[in-house]
């Protein structure tokens, strides 16, 4: 039996392949590639097209709450009436801390740090779209 095999394994010939297989292997996986960073370019402008908008009615609420919480007052008085400040420093801390708008100021540095990160992965985006493809000869 072993010389069966051995006689059917010498006529056999394996299929070769095409002569431009690997061209459009390589291709295809370029063709691939660049579909994919424009879509991630098309996702991260909108991403970044959202946080512009979202920022400029963010900086009005953190503007007009700094204004009704009083924070701006009394952080005047550490530059009109410095004395007292030193006097009652952990008082003026706790109420500065107390009248500073976190929800406001958090939500604002949210939509900053949402744009920084689109920001970046847009131009790193572009970058490799802009780039001559390394697979392909």
């Amino acid at each position: 039996m072993p010389d069966n095999f051995q006689t059917l394994l010498n006529h056999y010939n394996p299929p070769e392949a095409p002569d431009n297989l690997f061209n459009k292997i390589i291709a295809r996986i370029n063709k691939r590639q660049r579909m994919l960073a424009i879509s991630r370019v098309i996702v991260f402008s909108l991403s970044l097209l959202g946080s512009l908008v979202a920022a400029w009615p963010i900086f009005s609420a953190v503007k007009i709450e700094f204004v009704n919480s009083g924070f701006l007052q009394f952080l005047s008085l550490a530059f009109s009436d410095f004395e007292v400040i030193i006097t009652y420093w952990q008082s003026f801390i706790l109420t500065l801390l107390e009248s500073l708008p976190a929800i406001s100021i958090a939500l604002f540095l949210l939509i900053v740090f949402i744009f920084m990160g689109s920001l970046r992965f847009l131009t790193k985006n572009i970058k490799a779209l802009t780039n001559k493809n390394i697979l392909a000869n």
